[in-house]
Parts: C-alpha cells; sequence; structure tokens
C-alpha cells in the first residue's frame, strides 16, 4: 500500500473512530453530571446548611457579646474570637460553594486522536479461531433471542468493551451478565483476560453461551459461572483463555 493510500485509509479510520467513540463519551458525561449532581447536593445540605447555621449562631453571640461591652463588660478578648471563627467560617463556605457550583460543570472536548495500532492473525494461528462477524452476528440473534423467549430483557453492549456481550434482566431484577461466543462449526473457543476476570467477578451471575453450527444448523449450549466451572487452557503469550468443545459440552447446558 502506498503512503498516500496508507494516509487516506487512516483518516478515514480516524473519522469513524471518533463517530463511533463521542456517543459513549456523551453517555460517561451525562453519568458522570448525574453523579457530580448527587454529590452537590449532599454537600449542599449537609456543608453548606451547617457552616451556615454556625455563622448565624456565632451572629448571635457576637450580638450578646457587643452589648454586653457597651454596658463596661470586658468581653474584648471573646469577641475578637469569635470574629475571628466568624470569618473562617465565611472563607470556608465562600470556597465550598465555589467548589459546588465548579463541580456541576462538566464540558467535553473532541478526543485526541493519537495512533492505531493494526491487529492482524498471528502467523500458523488456527484459522477456525479467526473472527467472523457473520457468525458473530448469528450467535448474538441465537442468545438474544433465547433470553427474550425466557421473559428476560437481553441489552447489547457488546461494543463497551465491559467483557461481556449482553446484559440481560428478568422480571425478577435479577440481571445476568452473558459473553456470546460462536463458531461456524464445532471447535474451542477463546476467552480474553477480561472476559475471565468479569467472569470471576460475577461469578454465577456470569453466563457464556456458546452456539456451535452456527453457518448451518445453530446450537446453544449455556455455562454458569464459566471461571468456576471450566478448566480453560490459558494461552499467556496471548493473553487467552482457550476453552475445548469437549469442555464445553461436558459443563455446558443444550437448549
Amino acid at each position: 500500500m502506498s503512503t498516500k493510500n496508507r494516509y487516506a485509509e487512516l483518516k478515514l479510520f480516524k473519522g469513524k473512530t471518533i463517530h463511533r467513540l463521542l456517543p459513549a463519551l456523551e453517555r460517561y458525561k451525562a453519568e458522570l453530571s448525574e453523579e457530580r449532581e448527587r454529590q452537590s447536593r449532599i454537600k449542599e445540605r449537609y456543608g453548606v446548611k451547617s457552616l451556615e447555621h454556625l455563622i448565624v449562631k456565632l451572629d448571635g453571640d457576637l450580638i450578646g457579646l457587643y452589648d454586653r461591652r457597651d454596658r463596661g463588660e470586658n468581653v474584648d478578648l471573646a469577641i475578637r474570637n469569635k470574629e475571628e471563627r466568624k470569618k473562617w467560617y465565611e472563607i470556608a463556605l465562600a470556597k465550598l460553594v465555589q467548589t459546588i457550583q465548579a463541580e456541576r460543570i462538566l464540558t467535553m472536548s473532541t478526543p485526541a486522536f493519537t495512533t492505531a495500532i493494526r491487529i492482524i492473525p498471528a502467523v500458523g494461528a488456527d484459522p477456525a479461531m479467526r473472527r467472523d462477524d457473520e457468525i458473530e452476528r448469528i450467535g448474538m440473534e441465537v442468545a438474544m433471542r433465547y433470553e427474550r423467549e425466557e421473559g428476560r430483557v437481553p441489552e447489547d453492549v457488546s461494543t463497551d468493551n465491559l467483557g461481556f456481550d449482553l446484559r440481560s434482566t428478568g422480571n425478577d431484577g435479577v440481571k445476568r451478565y452473558i459473553e456470546v461466543k460462536a463458531r461456524a462449526g464445532v471447535g474451542a473457543i477463546a476467552l480474553t483476560q477480561n472476559e475471565w476476570w468479569k467472569a470471576l467477578r460475577f461469578g454465577d451471575d456470569y453466563f457464556l453461551y456458546v452456539v456451535m453450527n452456527a453457518a448451518n444448523d445453530p446450537e446453544l449450549i449455556i455455562v454458569r459461572n464459566p471461571a468456576e466451572n471450566l478448566k480453560p487452557e490459558e494461552m499467556v503469550e496471548m493473553v487467552r483463555y482457550i476453552v475445548p468443545v469437549a469442555e464445553i459440552n461436558d459443563k455446558g447446558e443444550k437448549v
């Protein structure tokens, strides 16, 4: 590929990347804004109100001390101490209000594209283990159809890099975190390190849905808590966990 064509391809890739990234950033901004607003209300309720209460109380104390001083009592030290304390509270209140206002303001700039890395299949890699978008699509369709038939509501989060492809919610509010793997025929599947870590984290709430023979006659096999029930072959150099088909058939449930 010529330098000119490579540059054009990179420019197109940058545009597509930014286009896909912006909606995710907008969602993150909305989530962060909601959390900031919640924290701000807590600070206003407890921090601001507490300082305002202390200032009002000191004002009342000072009015009494000023009256006593006017009657000839020597209360200058007490007045000075309370005035200094009131001034400190007023400064703290102003800073807190300013901080709360600043935390409520969120802006988002266009992401800076730093670099791109092209990933190609390793030399000698098993062709059957290479990604096939059409097979993956069929696998997702089979998994989502099964979830709906079981009365759950599946949400496709496969593009969010969460370590699972579906978040499925039942009528009772219980969630399933589902990783979907599909094979054109019958064979082993690979789990990434992130997927394996999420399986460890969610335990019985994490499910591996393997769709075998996706190209012709899809068959769904479900493995609950794969981190506990499967014995994969760890591929350290590629940071993947290879699960043999025999292990899937032995520990999974065909539906």
